[in-house]
């Protein structure tokens, strides 16, 4: 066999387990359903082995209460924080000093809390600690957002 017959005969040989496989990988993918992903609380989807939904959800219920308190949308609110303004500055302009916000805010996230630990995406223990830091001073998002550097 010339070496060219050699090089052509591989070539081909590797197109047809390569086809193979493909096919097989294909059929073998259309015949098990992909997982659906769950729906949460809020009604949004969240992947299967999502490791940090729980934070997540507790960070869109942080600020959907904190926007309420406001009187913003929650979005509005993302964007203020993502321009770089501060919960502070927009307590401050509805005339709320720091701990009148935070009293308003463990009073509106308890019941949104309360959702998320009864559709069992969040314990108990989680939503006590959360509300606990609030009552202690700590407000999510009153100095803006801190980015990793």
């Amino acid at each position: 066999m010339t070496p060219f017959a050699a090089i052509a005969v591989k070539t081909l040989s590797a197109a047809g387990v390569a086809a193979l496989l493909s096919v097989g990988a294909v059929s073998a993918l259309a015949a098990s359903p992909s997982p659906k992903p769950t729906p949460t609380a809020t009604g949004t989807q969240q992947a299967a082995g999502d490791r940090h939904a729980d934070r997540r959800a507790i960070r869109r219920a942080v600020v959907e209460a904190e926007a309420d308190l406001l009187g913003i949308k929650p979005e509005q609110l993302l964007k203020d924080l993502k321009a770089g303004q501060k919960v502070s500055d927009l307590a401050k302009d509805k005339g709320m000093t720091k701990e009148q916000f935070e009293t308003k805010l463990v009073a509106n996230l308890k019941p949104r809390l309360e959702v998320l630990v009864d559709h069992k995406t969040i314990t108990q223990a989680q939503a006590d600690r959360v509300l606990d830091r609030i009552a202690k001073g700590y407000v999510p998002f009153w100095d803006g957002i801190h980015r990793r550097k």
